[in-house]
């Protein structure tokens, strides 16, 4: 088993640690997912551990209101989200707050949720 994984927005104030890889990938062409540059990765939300000071991180609750997405006050960087009327035993991570090699090499899914 892999072991986990750190990761940080652009600035370094959002810092995110997953116990291990995903099993895979989504890319969403949803217009947020397009619009923040969104790769996803979900885990349970006991397996992500986000360390952030209160005010560096932005809430965003989207326009259906089944995730609140997080973003860094500092540097702009989507990082995660967390849910609202989502799934509550899932959260998600932005792929992209972790190194490529890390997660690269992972199977991805297409997602269709501009049609959703």
């Amino acid at each position: 088993m892999a072991g986990a994984m750190k990761g940080r927005c652009h600035c370094g104030a959002v810092q995110i640690t997953v116990a291990a890889p995903p099993a895979e990938v989504l890319r969403c062409n949803c217009t947020l997912c397009r619009k923040t540059g969104w790769r996803g990765g979900y885990w349970p939300p006991g397996e992500v551990t986000i360390a952030a000071q209160a005010d560096a991180i932005s809430p965003y609750v989207q326009g259906k209101r089944t995730i609140t997405g997080w973003i860094c006050r500092r540097c702009g960087c989507f990082t995660h989200w967390t849910p609202l009327t989502a799934s509550p035993e899932r959260m998600g991570v932005n792929m992209r707050m972790f190194e490529t090699g890390e997660w690269h090499h992972l199977p991805v899914r297409e997602v269709d949720g501009a049609r959703l």
